[in-house]
């Protein structure tokens, strides 16, 4: 019986929906992490006295740590299962958000960006497995896209909590979300898939139970059972990646995606969003504008799993690519001007943040989703934990890289270089998805890697 025919039997999505909102406050906890930056990075230079040199290591030591211990979160949710290796990020984020409370020095936040990219590791290695092995596929469909949703409402309550309070109370506020998640989330089972590969039938008929809301369970018990014990016997080796055609050719698209959304510069532009509208001197508040964009990104993105179906993968991607650059072209001609004072900018002193509105208008339609859905579309089950490794390392390698590369430009030459940089980046990369980014709108994941077995574009 296929999956398709399984997902006809009568069940029941609530419990689906709450274990999804439960695991995916993780992701609401790490974007307040995440763009915890930029409310912060202005108080630590004028309240605390630091230099913005040693504050730029704060939007860099996250994703470095996320390098180094994406490999070991991987291996622990095959150990100790999805729910618990899950649950660790909670524990670690209440002690980032700690750390920043109590930090009195640049190395105790420095601290905190380490624990916040040790959880990082954890969540997005971890919790898009585990909403795909607990949801059914009609609940996938919609719900498969949490992470960067969650994420990117995080990012938005943390600019707007930041901006209001001190540093010492932003952290105690945030302390509220990762416990609020312990609670929740201990309560959620752990997947059936999981729990087949543990060898806990029972366990898995249980969970498979309070996640349909029905008793008898048994054909997708079976299904799932026959689907882990064939992943099971297939031997896969990260070896397997680069030697089968296929998997090459899919790792190939999902690190394009993954990098051409590094070299978009929005990791730096959350970090840095606050200083940047400060330098610009407008007319709307730095922390206003910083909420703006943020607010626009949190609505966009919930909206843009339907604009990318219409659209599909690969026009989202090249609209979102050419629409980024033109608003970070603007971006940087600005700064030019104002930094050699070559025309008086007073009365189009909004003009930063209009071209960062649209910045998040055209992100949200590709950028901001489309790595996230193509990674989940293009591998084989059998090989999708070898490759969310990979990915996520190359993801944290270069969010290090183009985050440092930002600071550098800013302080060597002024904020018009790292605009220039990224926007550049852009417009090559919205040429380079014609050609590789492939069409998975409408496809079963068989007919993908069918596709991706044929030597034809």
């Amino acid at each position: 019986m296929t999956e398709f025919k399984l997902d006809q039997l009568p069940q029941k999505n609530f419990a689906q929906i709450i274990a999804v909102i439960s695991a995916s406050i993780s992701a609401f906890a790490s974007g307040t992490l995440w763009a915890f930056a930029s409310p912060a990075i202005p108080k630590l230079i004028s309240e605390y006295g630091f230099t913005i040199e040693e504050v730029s290591y704060i939007a860099v030591i996250g994703p470095a740590s996320l390098v180094i211990s994406t490999p070991i979160f991987c291996k622990l949710a095959d150990k100790i299962g999805r729910k618990y290796t899950l649950f660790s990020a909670g524990i670690i984020y209440v002690a980032a958000w700690l750390s920043v409370a109590f930090a009195s020095n640049i190395w105790v936040f420095y601290l905190s960006r380490v624990l916040y990219g040790v959880g990082d590791a954890s969540v997005y290695a971890i919790l898009p497995a585990y909403i795909a092995e607990i949801t059914s596929a009609r609940m996938r469909n919609l719900y498969g896209n949490t992470l960067m949703i969650f994420s990117f409402h995080g990012q938005f309550f943390s600019n707007c909590i930041g901006y209001y309070f001190s540093i010492p109370t932003t952290g105690f506020i945030m302390l509220t979300f990762p416990i609020l998640y312990l609670i929740c989330f201990s309560f959620m089972p752990d997947t059936p898939y999981f729990l087949i590969m543990a060898k806990n039938t029972d366990g898995a008929r249980k969970s498979l139970q309070k996640l349909r809301g029905i008793d008898n369970v048994d054909l997708e018990l079976k299904q799932i059972t026959q689907d882990v014990n064939r992943q099971l016997s297939e031997s896969v080796t990260f070896k397997d990646l680069w030697t089968i055609n296929s998997n090459r050719k899919a790792l190939f698209i999902a690190l394009f995606s993954r990098i051409a959304y590094q070299l978009s510069g929005f990791i730096p532009l959350v970090a840095y969003s606050q200083y940047v509208f400060q330098e610009a001197g407008g007319v709307v508040p730095n922390g206003v504008a910083s909420m703006i964009v943020s607010g626009i990104i949190c609505v966009g993105i919930i909206f843009a799993n339907l604009i990318s179906d219409q659209l599909g993968r690969k026009k989202s991607m090249i609209i979102s690519c050419s629409g980024c650059g033109i608003a970070l072209l603007g971006e940087s001609i600005y700064f030019y001007l104002q930094k050699y004072e070559l025309v008086d900018l007073t009365s189009i002193s909004w003009f930063p943040v209009a071209a960062l509105v649209l910045y998040a208008l055209a992100f949200c339609v590709g950028l901001g989703i489309v790595p996230t859905l193509i990674a989940g579309e293009i591998f084989s089950t059998s090989i999708r934990k070898h490759a969310t490794s990979v990915t996520n390392v190359v993801f944290g390698i270069f969010s290090t890289t183009f985050a440092e590369v930002f600071q550098l430009l800013m302080t060597a030459y002024g904020l018009w270089a790292p605009f220039l940089f990224f926007s550049i980046c852009l417009l090559v990369n919205a040429f380079a998805a014609y050609f590789i980014i492939i069409e998975t709108k409408g496809k079963t994941l068989e007919d993908i890697q069918q596709m991706l077995k044929r030597n034809k574009k």
